[in-house]
């Protein structure tokens, strides 16, 4: 189904009718590490379940009734029981020989009984048959919920995000015919090649090439399926394997690894982890699942090596991302753009930001240049990072930043969504740019993507060096909008400003900040309830949740949020403004009002094809609205 952002806005605040409850402000998180702890171990014990066909202790793991939307590999989503879960599980799984779960990468977030993560997971799937590829692998992120149940956590929302896929396709549907025919078999206790694989690792780990060489088969081949483009696929025969691990034997490097047999005592499956110290002090730490097959002597004679192929780009030596962004919406990598890492100071506290540099960077030149900023509860690696490089690209120099108590920069308390502060960052993050020395001091720019939209219009009315405004998607609202959109929550607006003060008594006498999740797709009281989907930006790892995005929302936030005016500083801004926009988007009559009030130059332009989250973060739309900005700017 698809939604506009006006019904979308209805779902996520909207739909609190009903529920009677105001967030818990007076029992913060006490035990937010040992709460992380718990959740990944309880992915992990039910991931392990899944490939032990351990029906039992899988269920004991989930909530009475789970959301699942598995849609990317054709499945249904909605909400199931455990059993109905694990009944649809027992009738594939045991139609492979084995199955191999590599769940890794987490992020986890906790806020009181509530909790969300994200996870990569590389699954393997082995079964011979007579033709084709002998294993079917899936590379996916995962996006899950969790509610606390009598002080245990347990699993109530699960997604899959197919990223790719490796080997046998048509795998799946043999394994479905097996089970239904009853061609089950118990899984395989102990293989012969694993000896011959301890030896390969144990000679990677003791940086022995002579016996790393000598468990090699002459005709032996590595294949790497998920390896990226510019990475090979395939190391065909001995001197192949031999030329590319004599770099490798330099690295010091350790593998936790755990061993899979199957009905072929000549092939097993490991699932490892590296932890790799490279030549040039590099740490390379991916995860692996391998399919290993040896000859009638012990020999390797193939080893189909899965790895998450994002973190080799990130983190091996030569390698790097294919462009800037969390996916395929910023600028390449190739093309020229050159990210800095930088920090500056707002009221003392230290932030982090990212300067992109246009192609062919003149250090001796000056350039127009533009601060970038992102939507509420944002990080600079999301949409900022996405329209800064693009801008970039066009030969504007370009300025991200974290927030104070956001992402990589300091403050306390963390995930404060307060205007007196984004305001004052905006304005430190201008007096970085006026005193660089490639920066023209006539042409910067402030760009305000969604709800920051509102503070860099009051930062640009209170600072003439900000030269031109431009808003993307703006999410602007004043008391009275905020009023008629909070007003439906439980206790409506005046309960939620009660709530925020609250929090802030509860901080000061204990220094703890009580949080609600900043998205879900379950929870009522976050701060953004998006279900089934409709607005899945923030908790997707396909879009942008991932390592840098806290997903909690501090609930003192409330107070500055629904009293922010960000329509009447129109009034006050002399210098030209752009506002790109759609009627899909968020608040549409907001920026329409704030067009209003402007008393000089302003544009307007709609893309209406595009709703408010593709313009976070798809390619298509992003390159629309980053096109009329750039045309826009050039031509001052």
């Amino acid at each position: 189904m698809k939604y506009s952002f006006f019904l979308l806005l209805n779902l996520f605040v909207f739909s609190l009718l009903g529920n009677n409850n105001l967030p818990n402000t007076t029992s913060p998180n006490m035990n937010f590490d040992k709460d992380q702890q718990a959740i990944q171990a309880l992915l992990e014990q039910l991931f392990a379940a899944a490939d032990a066909r351990n029906w039992d202790a899988a269920k004991s793991l989930m909530a009475e009734r789970v959301y699942t939307d598995y849609s990317d590999l054709g499945g249904t989503p909605g909400f199931q029981t455990p059993d109905e879960i694990v009944n649809g599980w027992a009738g594939l799984l045991p139609g492979f020989e084995r199955t191999v779960h590599q769940i890794h990468n987490f992020a986890i977030w906790v806020a009181d009984d509530r909790a969300t993560s994200t996870f990569d997971g590389i699954a393997v799937h082995y079964l011979q048959v007579a033709d084709g590829d002998d294993y079917w692998t899936i590379f996916a992120g995962y996006d899950t919920e969790f509610v606390q149940e009598n002080g245990a956590w347990k699993l109530a929302r699960i997604d899959l995000s197919l990223y790719r896929q490796a080997g046998n396709e048509s795998l799946p549907m043999v394994a479905l015919e097996r089970v239904a025919n009853g061609e089950i078999q118990d899984l395989a206790t102990a293989s012969k090649a694993e000896a011959s694989v301890e030896r390969f690792f144990t000679a990677l780990e003791t940086t022995n090439f002579e016996a790393f060489l000598e468990n090699l088969s002459t005709n032996a081949v590595q294949q790497m399926p998920l390896a990226p483009t510019n990475f090979p696929k395939e190391l065909d025969g001995k001197s192949a394997l031999e030329q590319q691990y004599n770099l490798v034997m330099k690295y010091d490097q350790r593998y936790d690894r755990t061993y899979y047999p199957t009905q072929n005592p000549q092939v097993v499956l490991v699932k490892y982890q590296g932890t790799v110290k490279t030549e040039s002090g590099k740490d390379y730490n991916n995860a692996y699942v391998s399919l290993f097959e040896v000859d009638t002597e012990g020999k390797t004679i193939r080893n189909v090596e899965h790895f998450n192929p994002d973190i080799l780009l990130s983190s091996w030596t030569g390698l790097q991302p294919t462009n800037y962004s969390v996916h395929a919406a910023g600028a390449a990598r190739d093309g020229g753009v050159t990210m800095q890492e930088v920090t500056f100071t707002s009221a003392g506290v230290h932030l982090v930001g990212h300067l992109f540099l246009p192609p062919n960077f003149d250090e001796t030149a000056q350039y127009p240049s533009a601060i970038v900023t992102g939507s509420w509860t944002s990080v600079k690696e999301q949409m900022p990072d996405e329209y800064a490089s693009l801008l970039a690209q066009q030969g504007i120099l370009a300025l991200t930043f974290d927030f104070t108590g956001f992402g990589q920069s300091e403050g306390q308390p963390r995930q404060v969504e307060d205007y007196h502060l984004k305001i004052n960052d905006i304005t430190a993050a201008v007096d970085y740019l006026a005193t660089h020395p490639n920066v023209q001091k006539t042409a910067i720019s402030g760009v305000g993507v969604c709800a920051s939209a509102g503070y860099m219009a009051h930062a640009t009315a209170q600072d003439e060096r900000i030269n031109n405004l431009v808003l993307i998607a703006p999410w602007l609202h004043n008391p009275e909008i905020a009023k008629s959109i909070y007003d439906m929550r439980p206790g409506g607006t005046e309960g939620l400003l009660q709530a925020a003060q609250d929090a802030k008594e509860t901080y000061a006498a204990t220094g703890e900040m009580p949080y609600v999740l900043a998205a879900s797709e379950l929870d009522p009281l976050s701060a953004m309830y998006v279900p089934e989907n409709a607005f899945d930006y923030y908790l997707n790892p396909a879009k942008a949740a991932g390592q840098y995005y806290d997903n909690r929302f501090a609930v003192s936030s409330w107070e500055p949020w629904l009293t922010f005016d960000g329509i009447a500083a129109g009034a006050d801004i002399k210098q030209d403004v752009l506002v790109v926009h759609s009627e899909q988007g968020a608040v549409p009559h907001g920026a329409k009002a704030f067009l209003e009030q402007i008393p000089g130059n302003k544009e307007a332009i709609w893309l209406n094809e595009y709703n408010q989250q593709q313009l976070y973060y798809e390619e298509e739309a992003v390159n629309a609205a980053i096109n009329k900005v750039v045309d826009y700017l050039q031509s001052k």
